[in-house]
Order: C-alpha cells, then sequence, then structure tokens
C-alpha cells in the first residue's frame, strides 16, 4: 500500500494536491484488519475439529457473526473502487491491470499449495483434484467450489472490478450504485441460482453499494475524530439493532463503519501493517486450517489444547501473509507499478502510474 493518507477532501473535488490525497487511509487499513480477523475467528472451528469442544473457550459473538467480515470486505472494494476512480490520470484499463496483478499471483500461489494438500489427502479426498476446477480457481471464474474455498469471495470481487470498469466511465459512481443496487434486489428476488448468475445479481452486492453509497457520503469532507467516531457509532447501533427492523442491516452497518473508517485520520501502525498483509491472511488461513486437523492427527495432540491451537493458528498465519507480503505481494506490486509506468509512458496504457497498485 502507498503512504499513510494525507489531510483532505477524500476526492478529487479539489484538484488541487489530489495526487497528494489518494494515498493510503489508515481507517480503510484498519476495516480491513477487523474483517480478516472476523473471517478468520469464524473459520477456527474447522481447524479445531480434532480437539475437545467442551475445552474451548469460543468467543461466541465473533462465532456467530465473524462470517460478516466478507461483507465488510465487499463494502470497502466499493469504497475503494470509488475513491481510485478519482485518482489523477484514472483509467479502465490501468485499474484492471493493478486489480490483476493485486490478487491473481496470490491467489494462484494458494491453490497450488491447495493441490499439494489435496493430492496428499490433508485438505480432503484426492478425488476432488480436477483440471476443470483447478482452471476455473487459477482464473477466478464462478465455480460451486473453488480449490482454496475462500475462492468465491474473489470471484464477487473480479467481477465488481470488471462492471465497475465499464460503468464509471459512461456515468460515474452514481451508475455503479444503481446497478449495484439493481442486482442485490434482482439477486435476493431469484435465490437460489448457479454461481455464474450470483456473481453478477446476488444480496451481496448490497455490500458493495454500501461502498460506493459512503464514498457519496463523505467525498467531500476531511478526515476528522468526530465524524469518524459518529459514524462508527452508529454502524455498532445499526449492526445491533438493524436486524429487527430489515434484512439489508448489515449492508446498511457496513456502510456507515466504512464513511466512518475512511475519516479516521489516524490508526495504530500495527493494525494499519495488519491490513497491508489483510489479503494474505484471508487467502492463507483456510490452507493452515485444512493442515491442523491432520497435523494433530498425526502427531497425536492433546484434545484439551485446542484453545491454544487457536491463537497458535492466529500467529502462524500472521507470519505466512507477513511472508507472502514482503515475498511475494509487494515485489510483484511494486514491478507492476513500473511496467505500468512504462506503459503508459509509451502511450499504451495512459495513467497507468497514477495510483497505487494495492489500493
Amino acid at each position: 500500500m502507498p503512504s499513510d493518507a494525507r489531510p483532505g477532501a477524500l476526492a478529487g473535488v479539489d484538484r488541487r494536491g489530489d495526487a497528494q490525497r489518494h494515498g493510503r487511509l489508515p481507517g480503510v487499513q484498519l476495516g480491513r484488519a477487523v474483517a480478516a480477523l472476523a473471517v478468520f475467528y469464524f473459520h477456527t472451528h474447522l481447524a479445531l475439529i480434532y480437539f475437545d469442544k467442551s475445552q474451548l473457550v469460543t468467543w461466541k459473538f465473533l462465532a456467530d457473526h465473524g462470517a460478516d467480515g466478507v461483507d465488510l470486505f465487499f463494502a470497502i472494494s466499493g469504497f475503494i473502487v470509488c475513491y481510485v476512480s478519482t485518482a489523477p490520470g484514472y483509467t479502465p484499463l490501468s485499474f484492471l491491470a493493478k486489480r490483476f496483478f493485486r490478487i491473481y499471483p496470490l491467489n494462484a500461489l494458494a491453490t497450488l499449495v491447495m493441490i499439494v494438500l489435496f493430492s496428499r489427502s490433508i485438505g480432503g479426498p484426492s478425488q476432488e483434484i480436477e483440471l476443470g476446477r483447478i482452471l476455473r480457481s487459477l482464473l477466478i471464474v464462478p465455480q460451486a467450489t473453488p480449490m482454496n474455498s475462500v475462492g468465491w469471495t474473489l470471484e464477487y470481487e473480479v467481477i465488481f472490478y470488471l462492471v465497475s470498469a465499464v460503468l464509471i466511465p459512461l456515468g460515474g459512481v452514481r451508475l455503479l450504485l444503481v446497478w449495484c443496487v439493481a442486482a442485490a434486489w434482482v439477486g435476493r428476488a431469484i435465490e437460489p441460482q448457479p454461481p455464474i448468475i450470483a456473481r453478477f445479481a446476488d444480496g451481496h452486492y448490497a455490500d458493495f453499494a454500501a461502498g460506493v453509497f459512503a464514498y457519496m457520503m463523505i467525498a467531500r469532507l476531511s478526515p476528522r475524530w468526530s465524524s469518524s467516531l459518529g459514524l462508527l457509532a452508529l454502524a455498532a447501533g445499526a449492526y445491533v439493532f438493524g436486524p429487527r427492523l430489515t434484512v439489508w442491516a448489515t449492508p446498511m452497518a457496513c456502510c456507515l463503519a466504512v464513511a466512518g473508517l475512511a475519516l479516521l485520520p489516524a490508526a495504530p501502525r500495527l493494525l494499519v501493517k495488519l491490513g497491508d498483509v489483510s489479503y494474505g491472511l484471508y487467502v492463507w488461513h483456510w490452507p493452515a486450517f485444512m493442515f491442523l486437523p491432520w497435523l494433530a492427527a498425526w502427531r497425536h495432540f492433546d484434545k484439551a489444547n485446542g484453545e491454544i491451537w487457536r491463537w497458535i493458528m492466529l500467529v502462524v498465519v500472521i507470519a505466512i501473509a507477513s511472508a507472502s507480503w514482503i515475498l511475494l505481494e509487494r515485489p510483484i506490486n511494486r514491478w507492476a507499478a513500473r511496467w505500468l509506468a512504462r506503459r503508459s509512458k509509451n502511450g499504451v496504457i495512459a495513467g497507468a502510474a497514477s495510483s497505487d497498485v494495492t489500493a
């Protein structure tokens, strides 16, 4: 990610100094960290199936609601797509190129790891390896069960990026918001549906719409503690009490949360760094959770130590995610930025180097 966000309007309403304003938003990185940790905790029951459940000290709220971290991820994506679209020199091609280098290499590596786990009957029976499934997983195209099970969310992300690259140049973020709202309503009306349809029209598009609307709410505002904390408090209230009133309570809460996070003037450095590696944490936790039960059975771990292993796994996955960020993701992002800059100078991809590859 680029350097911390500077003071000033979030969007390019005032073009003076606009290039400097399109840096990293510390609150958004904090949101990414929270979302990744929530999903991690929600899935820990899969890693702990070998251990005695009666010995676990489970945080019931996260065990029940941690999956909503995916909704927050989607809302952040909706916000970021709008945010980078106002950067100087933005073009759909440069945007899609950056998204490709940000998402595909790490997903490909995680997919290969899952193939190894399946082939050794660690992550599942060997017959689950099938060439079509592997190719669809590597290409991140809609399917029922990608090799790395959490990859289904990447399928939504890829489709959303493609749609955004088409609609924003045509009608701006307002047209994107209309499309997301329509996709959410249509998707809810025709559930259930096959993956190829769901990735274009599904209730999850309410989350993307939440992020787009959050951007529209605060695009002209400057980071401020009072505004940020007020919106975050409203988000908490909507999340806790909203489900009693509407099925759209979670997207509404995500909208308020993303708006509040984007206006946050600062965030703890450790959590911002965790936000940097949140994609790796999300992608790598599933293979790790498939591996632990096999290892525990092989090495005959004490079944009473499940809670200890929950937190050991958190440390291990953060370490793996940090390593993949340092050794793979960041070098690829930097290489891609240089490559896109050269292509931009040659007039091939206009504005390619205008904003961060990892935004």
